[in-house]
Protein backbone atom coordinates (compact mmCIF):
# COMPACT_ATOMS: atom_id res chain seq x y z
CA UNK A 1 0.00 0.00 0.00
CA UNK A 2 3.02 2.26 -0.33
CA UNK A 3 1.44 3.92 -3.36
CA UNK A 4 -0.91 5.82 -1.02
CA UNK A 5 -0.54 9.58 -0.79
CA UNK A 6 0.88 10.65 2.58
CA UNK A 7 0.50 14.34 3.37
CA UNK A 8 0.84 16.56 6.42
CA UNK A 9 -1.51 19.49 6.94
CA UNK A 10 0.16 21.72 9.54
CA UNK A 11 0.10 25.29 10.79
CA UNK A 12 -1.90 27.86 12.79
CA UNK A 13 -5.03 27.41 10.63
CA UNK A 14 -4.72 23.66 10.05
CA UNK A 15 -7.74 22.96 12.25
CA UNK A 16 -9.86 25.50 10.37
CA UNK A 17 -8.76 23.99 7.06
CA UNK A 18 -9.58 20.49 8.29
CA UNK A 19 -13.04 21.63 9.41
CA UNK A 20 -13.70 23.01 5.93
CA UNK A 21 -12.27 20.05 4.00
CA UNK A 22 -13.54 16.98 5.86
CA UNK A 23 -17.02 15.70 6.70
CA UNK A 24 -16.09 14.02 9.99
CA UNK A 25 -15.13 15.85 13.16
CA UNK A 26 -11.33 15.67 13.25
CA UNK A 27 -11.00 17.91 16.32
CA UNK A 28 -9.62 14.96 18.24
CA UNK A 29 -6.64 14.42 20.49
CA UNK A 30 -3.31 13.46 18.89
CA UNK A 31 -3.17 9.68 18.64
CA UNK A 32 -6.66 9.44 17.13
CA UNK A 33 -7.33 8.42 13.53
CA UNK A 34 -10.56 9.45 11.77
CA UNK A 35 -11.92 7.91 8.57
CA UNK A 36 -13.70 10.64 6.61
CA UNK A 37 -14.73 12.00 3.25
CA UNK A 38 -13.28 15.16 1.73
CA UNK A 39 -15.76 17.45 -0.01
CA UNK A 40 -15.64 20.22 -2.58
CA UNK A 41 -17.43 23.57 -2.36
CA UNK A 42 -20.57 22.05 -3.92
CA UNK A 43 -20.76 19.28 -1.33
CA UNK A 44 -19.55 16.60 -3.74
CA UNK A 45 -17.19 13.89 -2.54
CA UNK A 46 -13.60 14.33 -3.68
CA UNK A 47 -12.05 11.47 -1.71
CA UNK A 48 -12.17 9.19 1.30
CA UNK A 49 -9.12 9.18 3.54
CA UNK A 50 -7.83 8.85 7.09
CA UNK A 51 -6.94 11.97 9.07
CA UNK A 52 -4.74 11.57 12.14
CA UNK A 53 -4.11 14.49 14.52
CA UNK A 54 -0.43 14.50 15.51
CA UNK A 55 1.95 16.23 17.90
CA UNK A 56 5.03 18.01 16.51
CA UNK A 57 8.12 15.85 16.25
CA UNK A 58 11.20 16.73 18.33
CA UNK A 59 13.09 17.17 15.06
CA UNK A 60 11.72 17.42 11.56
CA UNK A 61 11.39 14.06 9.80
CA UNK A 62 9.12 12.35 7.29
CA UNK A 63 7.55 10.33 10.11
CA UNK A 64 7.18 13.09 12.70
CA UNK A 65 7.48 16.62 11.26
CA UNK A 66 8.22 19.71 13.33
CA UNK A 67 5.56 22.43 13.12
CA UNK A 68 3.74 25.17 15.03
CA UNK A 69 -0.02 25.11 15.51
CA UNK A 70 -2.09 22.04 14.72
CA UNK A 71 -1.04 19.08 12.61
CA UNK A 72 -2.76 16.25 10.73
CA UNK A 73 -1.37 13.25 8.90
CA UNK A 74 -3.44 12.39 5.81
CA UNK A 75 -3.35 8.98 4.11
CA UNK A 76 -5.14 9.00 0.75
CA UNK A 77 -5.65 6.28 -1.88
CA UNK A 78 -2.78 6.47 -4.35
CA UNK A 79 -4.84 6.50 -7.54
CA UNK A 80 -6.23 9.91 -6.61
CA UNK A 81 -3.34 11.21 -4.50
CA UNK A 82 -2.10 13.87 -6.91
CA UNK A 83 -5.63 15.03 -7.67
CA UNK A 84 -6.39 15.34 -3.97
CA UNK A 85 -3.13 17.18 -3.36
CA UNK A 86 -4.19 19.76 -5.95
CA UNK A 87 -7.68 20.03 -4.46
CA UNK A 88 -6.36 20.69 -0.95
CA UNK A 89 -3.81 23.21 -2.22
CA UNK A 90 -6.55 25.07 -4.08
CA UNK A 91 -8.72 25.24 -0.96
CA UNK A 92 -5.84 26.53 1.17
CA UNK A 93 -5.11 29.27 -1.35
CA UNK A 94 -8.73 30.29 -1.94
CA UNK A 95 -9.59 30.40 1.77
CA UNK A 96 -6.26 31.98 2.78
CA UNK A 97 -5.70 29.40 5.50
CA UNK A 98 -2.33 29.87 7.21
CA UNK A 99 -1.03 26.35 6.94
CA UNK A 100 1.19 24.12 4.85
CA UNK A 101 0.53 20.93 2.93
CA UNK A 102 3.64 18.74 2.94
CA UNK A 103 3.99 15.74 0.63
CA UNK A 104 5.91 12.78 2.11
CA UNK A 105 4.48 10.14 -0.25
CA UNK A 106 7.87 9.16 -1.67
CA UNK A 107 9.58 9.13 1.72
CA UNK A 108 7.19 6.80 3.55
CA UNK A 109 6.19 3.24 2.75
CA UNK A 110 3.02 1.59 4.03
CA UNK A 111 2.53 -2.04 5.06
CA UNK A 112 -0.96 -3.31 5.96
CA UNK A 113 -1.23 -6.39 8.20
CA UNK A 114 -4.81 -7.62 8.32
CA UNK A 115 -6.54 -10.65 9.80
CA UNK A 116 -7.37 -12.32 13.13
CA UNK A 117 -3.69 -13.14 13.80
CA UNK A 118 -2.43 -9.62 13.07
CA UNK A 119 -2.07 -8.74 16.76
CA UNK A 120 -0.10 -11.91 17.50
CA UNK A 121 2.19 -11.26 14.55
CA UNK A 122 2.82 -7.60 15.26
CA UNK A 123 3.25 -8.07 19.00
CA UNK A 124 6.50 -9.85 18.11
CA UNK A 125 7.58 -6.96 15.87
CA UNK A 126 6.51 -3.78 17.67
CA UNK A 127 7.70 -2.58 21.07
CA UNK A 128 4.27 -1.34 22.23
CA UNK A 129 1.29 -3.07 23.84
CA UNK A 130 -1.28 -3.97 21.16
CA UNK A 131 -4.11 -4.92 23.51
CA UNK A 132 -7.53 -3.33 23.04
CA UNK A 133 -7.02 -1.23 26.16
CA UNK A 134 -3.60 0.08 25.15
CA UNK A 135 -4.17 0.36 21.41
CA UNK A 136 -7.88 0.82 20.55
CA UNK A 137 -9.33 0.81 17.04
CA UNK A 138 -8.88 4.09 15.11
CA UNK A 139 -5.78 5.17 17.00
CA UNK A 140 -2.11 5.49 16.09
CA UNK A 141 1.21 5.43 17.92
CA UNK A 142 4.88 5.80 17.13
CA UNK A 143 6.63 2.49 17.78
CA UNK A 144 9.84 0.66 17.02
CA UNK A 145 9.81 -2.21 14.51
CA UNK A 146 12.98 -4.12 13.68
CA UNK A 147 15.05 -1.33 15.16
CA UNK A 148 13.40 1.52 13.25
CA UNK A 149 10.74 4.06 14.17
CA UNK A 150 7.34 3.59 12.48
CA UNK A 151 3.84 4.98 12.85
CA UNK A 152 1.44 2.13 13.64
CA UNK A 153 -2.26 2.69 12.98
CA UNK A 154 -4.98 0.31 14.11
CA UNK A 155 -7.26 0.34 11.08
CA UNK A 156 -9.05 -2.17 8.91
CA UNK A 157 -11.02 -1.96 5.69
CA UNK A 158 -11.50 -5.74 5.38
CA UNK A 159 -13.71 -6.42 8.40
CA UNK A 160 -10.96 -8.08 10.45
CA UNK A 161 -8.55 -6.79 13.05
CA UNK A 162 -5.56 -5.09 11.50
CA UNK A 163 -2.85 -2.46 11.57
CA UNK A 164 -1.00 -0.28 9.09
CA UNK A 165 2.70 0.44 9.50
CA UNK A 166 3.89 3.73 7.99
CA UNK A 167 7.63 3.30 7.59
CA UNK A 168 10.49 5.55 6.41
CA UNK A 169 11.49 4.39 2.94
CA UNK A 170 15.01 3.37 3.94
CA UNK A 171 13.62 0.99 6.59
CA UNK A 172 10.75 -0.58 4.65
CA UNK A 173 12.56 -3.77 3.72
CA UNK A 174 13.74 -4.57 7.23
CA UNK A 175 10.27 -3.88 8.67
CA UNK A 176 8.65 -6.05 5.99
CA UNK A 177 11.09 -8.91 6.64
CA UNK A 178 10.44 -8.72 10.38
CA UNK A 179 6.68 -8.95 9.80
CA UNK A 180 7.01 -11.89 7.42
CA UNK A 181 9.36 -13.73 9.79
CA UNK A 182 7.03 -13.24 12.76
CA UNK A 183 4.02 -14.21 10.66
CA UNK A 184 5.46 -17.38 9.16
CA UNK A 185 4.06 -19.65 11.88
CA UNK A 186 0.65 -18.00 11.44
CA UNK A 187 0.56 -18.68 7.69
CA UNK A 188 1.08 -15.07 6.66
CA UNK A 189 0.89 -14.39 2.92
CA UNK A 190 1.26 -11.41 0.63
CA UNK A 191 -1.96 -10.02 -0.84
CA UNK A 192 -2.55 -7.30 -3.41
CA UNK A 193 -4.61 -4.18 -2.98
CA UNK A 194 -7.47 -5.56 -5.08
CA UNK A 195 -7.75 -8.37 -2.55
CA UNK A 196 -8.37 -5.74 0.12
CA UNK A 197 -11.11 -4.17 -2.01
CA UNK A 198 -12.72 -7.58 -2.60
CA UNK A 199 -12.67 -8.43 1.11
CA UNK A 200 -14.12 -5.01 1.86
CA UNK A 201 -17.07 -5.71 -0.44
CA UNK A 202 -17.57 -9.19 1.04
CA UNK A 203 -17.79 -7.60 4.49
CA UNK A 204 -20.47 -5.22 3.23
CA UNK A 205 -18.40 -2.05 3.15
CA UNK A 206 -19.51 0.09 0.21
CA UNK A 207 -16.00 0.96 -0.79
CA UNK A 208 -13.88 0.56 -3.93
CA UNK A 209 -10.75 2.37 -5.11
Amino acid sequence: MSYFGKFYLVGPDARKAADWLFTADVRKAPGTTVYTCMLNKDGGVESDLTVSPIDPGPRDSALAPAFEGDGYYLAIGGAAAQYNWSHIRTVLQEKHFRCQLIDRSEELGMISIQGPASRSVLQEVLDVDLSNEAFPFSTHQLATAAGCLVRAMRLSFVGEMGWELHVPREHCLQAYRAVMEAGAKHGIANAGYRAIDSLSIEKGYRHWH
